[in-house]
């Protein structure tokens, strides 16, 4: 009941007792019409929610925390009565609140919200709950509904490139392991030359051309050092080994499958093939460079669970079975310093999970200058 309503019902109440004190109709009519109004209101309010139903058009797959656009569909079942001021919260994955208002929905018919939103957590969920509530009408009460909408969203993690390739440069430049090849991304600027035959249009420097062809000379291009080098093969390993004594964190976990996801996106968008051997998947290698199976490596991120059981020897088993030309990324929910000792002499690129590192920063005090104070004659 809003203070509205209760204000009518003291009121009701009020003018029904004055009138039997009294003995005055009147008084005993207008109470009786406040209850009966209250009590009209209140059937009116209840029905404004009932033979609602909801349809949620949103896509089927989509990233953690990444904006996507979704329909929400109001279907009004009843033949007789439109519905009026429905305030609409639609739980996306249990997780995200999204708030919409239908002012008015037509019996037999139905309205839709165009809403956009997103879903902070990885996983996979079908069943998104949704609650109603109408102060129709009058303003008297605020009548509430739950219900669940019905809609399979598959959530993969947020792609998280992890500092470590850009530590000295470019993937391309930076790689020191073994199986080079080149790669497609340039080197550093040099400097400028007259255009020669092969060379493409974007390396054309447009304000140094148009001087050389004012001056009867070929255009000019930039020119840069040779391409770096990448591997031509990659195998990425994620495990949940660390030490006895290492605190467990769930939100590592998470974070983790977000650097797997955006070491793996980065890799595959540079046009390097990569498998994935993770415990959660029984260490069963998972390619990821084909269309196909980089989808079917997304669902496996977003349905992974966190293995419990891995062994230091299982690491060292998966790392010692790769040939030595093969390009080795390690990615672990736990801080290095507790299962680095354990791999073997080779090359390879040990992803740290903690990527941001606060250190404490000092305080230092200035004494004030004392200004000396001027003499006056």
């Amino acid at each position: 009941m809003t203070p509205r309503g209760a204000a009518i019902l003291g009121a009701a109440f009020a003018l029904t007792i004055a009138g039997l004190l009294k003995i005055d109709g009147v008084l005993v009519s207008l109470g009786i019409a406040g209850f009966l109004l209250i009590g009209m209101v209140f059937i009116f309010g209840r029905w404004n929610l009932n033979h609602i139903r909801f349809q949620l058009s949103a896509p089927k797959r989509v990233f953690a925390d990444t904006p996507f656009d979704l329909r929400l569909t109001q279907h009004n079942h009843r033949n007789l009565f439109d519905s009026y001021g429905m305030d609409i919260e639609l739980g996306l994955s249990k997780t995200a609140k999204i708030h919409t208002h239908a002012p008015w929905t037509a019996a037999r018919s139905s309205s839709t919200s165009k809403l956009r939103g997103s879903i902070p957590r990885r996983g996979a969920v079908s069943k998104h709950p949704c609650s109603l509530a109408s102060s129709f009408p009058l303003d008297l009460f605020r009548f509430r509904k739950k219900t669940t909408v019905t809609r399979e969203i598959l959530v993969f993690p947020k792609p998280l490139v992890p500092k470590e390739f850009f530590a000295t440069g470019e993937f391309d430049d930076a790689w020191n392991g073994e199986g080079h090849q080149p790669g497609d991304a340039p080197g550093e600027p040099r400097g400028l030359r007259p255009y020669q035959p092969g060379d493409r249009a974007k390396q054309i420097h447009w304000p140094s051309t148009i001087r050389s062809i004012a001056r009867g000379r070929s255009p000019r291009v930039r020119e840069y050092d040779p391409p770096g080098l990448r591997p031509r093969q990659a195998t990425l390993i994620f495990h949940s080994f660390g030490t006895d004594n290492t605190l467990i964190r769930t939100d590592l976990f998470e974070r983790a499958l977000s650097l797997v996801c955006g070491t793996l996106r980065h890799l595959r968008g540079i046009g390097v093939p990569t498998t994935l051997q993770a415990d959660f998947l029984s260490w069963k290698p998972q390619p990821t460079f084909q269309s196909a199976a980089w989808s079917e490596t997304l669902t496996f991120l977003a349905r992974a669970e966190r293995a419990d059981d891995t062994e230091a020897h299982d690491v060292i088993e998966e790392i010692e079975s790769l040939p030595r030309e093969q390009a080795l990324v390690i990615i672990s929910d736990m801080p290095p310093e507790a299962w680095k000792h354990i791999l073997p002499n080779r090359k390879m690129l040990v992803i740290d999970i903690q990527q941001h590192r606060f250190g404490r920063k000092g305080m230092s005090f200035i004494p004030k200058r004392k200004i000396p104070a001027k003499k006056t004659s």
